[in-house]
């Protein structure tokens, strides 16, 4: 491809990206699910379902977040920023809060 997408860089940046935002949603999946089917953790089940409620609502958030990077990568020439501040923020925050909440279960005394 002879087109740059981003001005001043060559390749296929942009495009890498949209399939990191797919792995992100499938990694929040697992942890969901296995936060619901290790029952042997330690930790009250309200605590794991409140996990997996939070895993559930950051893969609904990173799939949408897939969808509009889709519909930004179509268009010619690429808006700057292709990404919303905002939204990188959420799932930042959302990925630290689902870690930490892993780790308790985790380290539940």
């Amino acid at each position: 491809m002879t087109e740059r997408l981003i001005p001043g860089r060559a390749g296929l940046q942009a495009e890498r990206t949209d399939l990191s935002w797919s792995r992100t949603s499938l990694s929040f999946a697992v942890n969901g699910t296995l936060l619901l089917v290790r029952h042997h953790l330690p930790g009250p089940m309200w605590l794991h379902g409140f996990a997996a409620g939070v895993a559930v609502l950051l893969l609904l958030f990173t799939l949408a977040m897939a969808r509009r990077r889709c519909r930004v990568l179509e268009q010619r020439p690429l808006p700057v920023p292709l990404a919303d501040p905002f939204a990188l923020l959420l799932v930042s925050v959302g990925t630290l809060v689902m870690g930490l909440l892993t780790l308790a279960l985790l380290v539940w005394p």
